[in-house]
């Protein structure tokens, strides 16, 4: 089962040693049997033993060692060994020494019997010592393994309980990290709606504060609008909480408050502007070019920050969903007070300049006595003045509304000169002419389906459209008038009816003439001639290869009946100017 070297270890052997030669060192006691080498290192320094001449030849008494742990250990043991070996020798010494009769001699041999008995069994004790020694050690291991195995199990079950404490540990603690998350949500919700009102308190004593006005500029207003826009939202989002209506119309006023604001801010910039050019303009003499600088350069200065702030209240001027058709919205007439301001401001500065410059148009020489000049030369100076403004305006709003209300106001020195002309005016042609320039020249055909439409352009036929009606009105009140007069109350003369005559005459003037009677030539005649109309008559012709079937109107019509005649003549001129 185990390796002699092993069992060996526990007890040395003891043999007997042969005889050495005196003054020899004798063989190491440590010396194992088998030839194996025990398991501490050789010691040194031990005396050598002389050994007796008349030593006993008998083996020497087994004795069993104690193994040697340490240095220190076998040093003693080694030590006690020889000194009970030189005790035996000694002893055996003197039994020699006494063995005088017979009888002390068979002691001596009985002893000696004893000795080799116990010499020979030394073999057989050492390996049952061994075996005992053994068994000895064997059943501490068995203990020692019982007992680690005691403690193993113990640990086991202290771990299966700290597990178990720790997942009761671990389900606690997430349920307590459940509800700090539960917590913390609905904290968060109230605070979040608490944010709702907590903010009425401050945002009043801001806006009621003295000298409240001055900030109105700043990003500060902007995000305070922001935010009471939010807050009139969730009031309105939320109407189940308890004081909503209340904190609704507080919030309601307050933005009311907070855009009259931007109106009296924006008034009073406009004025101040207003007045430092009226100063300039008073103070000395300027040209045209100095006095367009001064008029639109110094407007251009501040405009993109007032045009911001009045933003806010063109973005809350707008219809709720589901609003009735017709109606106004809350805070439309904020900002219609803003283009009304803008509008008088604007006013006061180019109405006297365009009311001067009409006047010198209608005095002029060569405008003071035709109709068409003067419009011609008026309109496309009130046109100018228009997209000049319409430029300016979109520099302030964002839109047109209310610029059209403005430009008409702009036009009304136009309107107060071309009106009465208009009206006085009795020749139809005149009335013709000035048609055909406001639609030809000053007024837009409508665009094809297909063409993109410009956004961002002056209407100005709107503008002009007026001055159109008069002159259409004007021109079928005198039609009017030549149908009741030359048509339908004309009285025919006997050469009117007299139509074989004014055949033949016509027959024999185409036979002396070798001509058509169409060509357009004069021809002389002895009868008498119709009389044509007062108002002179336009010969259209038309230039090209086909020359030869040209005609003269007049000559075509001068054998028709008079009343015909006029009213070709008059459709001829009206049917493309009146709608």
């Amino acid at each position: 089962m185990y390796e002699d070297s092993w069992y060996n270890a526990f007890v040395p052997r003891s043999h007997h040693q042969p005889d050495r030669p005196k003054h020899r060192r004798r063989e190491s006691l440590l010396k194992q049997p088998n030839g194996s080498q025990a398991d501490v290192e050789r010691v040194g320094g031990i005396a050598e033993v002389a050994e007796d001449a008349d030593r006993s030849n008998g083996p020497p008494k087994a004795t069993v060692a104690r193994r040697a742990k340490s240095y220190s250990d076998f040093y003693d043991v080694v030590r006690a060994h020889l000194r009970k070996e030189r005790g035996l020798e000694r002893e055996r010494r003197r039994s020699r020494e006494n063995i005088k009769t017979e009888l002390d001699f068979g002691e001596w041999y009985s002893g000696v019997s004893d000795e080799l008995l116990d010499a020979s069994h030394e073999e057989y004790q050492l390996y049952r010592d061994q075996l005992h020694l053994s068994r000895t050690h064997l059943d501490s291991l068995v203990s020692d393994t019982t007992s680690t195995l005691d403690i193993l199990s113990s640990l086991s079950e202290s771990f299966k309980a700290v597990e178990a404490q720790t997942t009761a540990f671990r389900t606690q603690c997430e349920a307590l990290v459940a509800d700090q998350k539960r917590i913390t949500k609905l904290a968060d919700d109230m605070e979040e709606n608490l944010r709702y009102y907590l903010y009425l308190e401050p945002i009043t004593k801001r806006l009621n504060a003295p000298g409240a006005g001055n900030f109105v500029r700043g990003k500060e207003f902007t995000e305070m609008l922001s935010n009471l826009d939010n807050c009139l939202d969730y009031m309105q989002g939320h109407p189940n909480h308890r004081e909503s209506a209340t904190y609704r119309s507080r919030y309601r006023l307050l933005l009311t408050r907070a855009l009259t604001l931007i109106r009296v801010h924006f008034t009073n910039a406009l004025r101040e502007i207003a007045a430092d050019v009226s100063k300039r303009i008073a103070d000395r003499q300027l040209n045209d070019t100095t006095m367009s600088a001064l008029l639109y350069a110094k407007f251009r200065v501040g405009a993109p920050e007032l045009k911001r702030i009045g933003l806010e209240i063109q973005k809350r001027a707008v219809l709720p969903a589901g609003a009735e058709p017709g109606a106004e919205a809350e805070y439309q007439s904020l900002m219609n007070e803003l283009y009304q301001s803008y509008s008088t401001t604007r006013g006061r500065l180019i109405l006297p300049i365009v009311t001067k410059k009409i006047g010198e148009i209608a005095q002029a020489p060569s405008s003071s006595k035709d109709l068409v000049a003067f419009a011609r030369s008026s309109i496309s100076y009130i046109r100018g003045i228009c997209f000049d403004e319409y430029d300016l305006w979109a520099e302030w709003f964002d839109g047109e509304g209310g610029l059209y209300d403005f430009l008409e106001a702009i036009c009304e020195p136009l309107y107060d000169h071309l009106r009465p002309r208009t009206i006085h005016e009795t020749q139809i042609l005149k009335l013709c002419e000035l048609c055909t320039l406001i639609q030809t020249r000053y007024m837009e055909e409508e665009e094809e389906e297909d063409e993109p439409i410009e956004t961002n352009r002056l209407d100005f036929t709107a503008l002009v459209h007026p001055a159109l009606e008069d002159a259409q009105t004007r021109l079928v009140f005198l039609a009017l008038a030549v149908l009741r007069d030359d048509i339908e109350h004309y009285k025919p003369k006997p050469e009117d009816l007299d139509y074989p005559a004014r055949g033949k005459q016509a027959s024999l003037s185409g036979t002396k003439s070798n001509q058509p009677a169409l060509s357009g030539r004069k021809t002389s005649s002895n009868g008498p001639q119709t009389p044509m109309p007062k108002t002179p008559m336009i010969v259209e012709e038309e230039d090209g290869p086909d020359s030869r079937w040209n005609f003269s109107a007049e000559a075509a019509l001068k054998d028709w009946y008079p009343t015909l005649r006029k009213a070709i003549w008059l459709l001829s001129k009206i049917y493309r100017l009146v709608h």
